[in-house]
């Protein structure tokens, strides 16, 4: 049997028991949907910063910060309805293993297919920067996250639904619950800036995220307890390890960046004082040192510093003049 007889035998094997229900439901057919998504998304990608080059940024501040809020609530709406699973009934380090691949659980199918809608509204994330010519964020680690979660997260449901999705789609959606907040607060403008003094800390609850999940799918890999479909934990492990190290390396990099920012920027406002502090003005063809001046007046000195400089005989109008 060749290798995709064998992908074909698997995924065979995958849908027995499979309740009808998901194929009834939108894009859940047929892969072909969700991979027209894809390929359209990837061509957008490319030919959209071309067309966007020489254009004037698009202001879409509204119609993003609706898209921010509703993220929110959706991420919100996922949540609670994985806390309606009782995945930790039976504790922690079992929890969802009561749902094996393959259930029938129509309230388990139901958030999966919430989830792979989540998963298929995010990648407005990138049509949006495009539009709004935010190049930077458009690296390889957004595209690559957006397109493997779109498309794992339809597979998953597709063929093998279980605990394990939903324990994965709890910490996610927590995560994008406070990452949306900030998207949305942040869109608000400036007099909302000093409130995200946390945005460093969305970084590291993302990080947070992907250590957990990697712990939770090697456990219950080897708990006998859990019976998940291994091919998937095997890819879900594989990409969590991709996007930790991506995300470090993202971490590391814009940190490290403003911190090195902010002490140069410390530096140039120490300099330009002491700059200003050292510079001498000339009166009546005498230097005198600008930190003798005192309190300035429209021209830099007072009357009282200037004749303390100069002398009484200092005419203070021809130096207003």
């Amino acid at each position: 049997m060749n290798f995709i007889g064998k992908i074909d035998r698997y995924l065979d094997s995958l849908k027995v028991g499979k309740s009808t229900l998901v194929d009834s439901w939108f894009m859940m057919s047929s892969p072909m949907p969700i991979l027209a998504v894809v390929v359209s998304y990837l061509f957008f990608l490319k030919i959209g910063t071309r067309l966007m080059k020489n254009r004037t940024p698009l202001q879409l501040t509204t119609i993003v910060s609706y898209y921010n809020a509703g993220q929110v609530v959706l991420a919100t709406v996922l949540c609670i309805k994985v806390f309606k699973l009782n995945l930790f009934k039976d504790g922690i380090i079992y929890a969802g293993c009561r749902y094996p691949s393959n259930t029938q659980n129509p309230l388990l199918l139901d958030l999966g297919w919430w989830y792979f809608f989540a998963k298929f509204t995010e990648l407005l994330d990138t049509v949006f920067f495009v539009l709004r010519k935010k190049d930077k964020q458009v690296t390889f680690l957004h595209v690559y996250h957006h397109v493997v979660m779109a498309l794992y997260s339809w597979s998953y449901l597709k063929f093998a639904a279980g605990g394990e999705g939903a324990v994965l789609a709890l910490l996610n959606s927590a995560v994008h619950i406070v990452m949306y907040s900030y998207y949305f607060l942040s869109g608000l403008g400036p007099k909302f800036q000093k409130y995200l003094w946390w945005k460093k800390y969305v970084t590291k609850m993302q990080l947070s995220q992907f250590i957990l999940m990697l712990v939770y799918c090697i456990w219950t890999y080897f708990s006998p307890q859990c019976q998940y479909a291994a091919g998937f934990t095997y890819f879900i492990s594989f990409n969590v390890i991709v996007f930790l190290l991506l995300f470090v390396n993202f971490y590391s990099k814009s940190y490290k960046k403003d911190a090195k920012e902010s002490i140069q920027n410390g530096h140039n406002k120490m300099n330009g004082h002491n700059k200003m502090k050292n510079t001498k003005m000339a009166i009546n063809g005498t230097k005198v040192p600008y930190d003798k001046f005192g309190v300035k007046s429209d021209n830099g000195v007072t009357r009282r510093s200037v004749k303390e400089s100069s002398g009484p005989d200092f005419n203070f109008r021809n130096f207003e003049k």
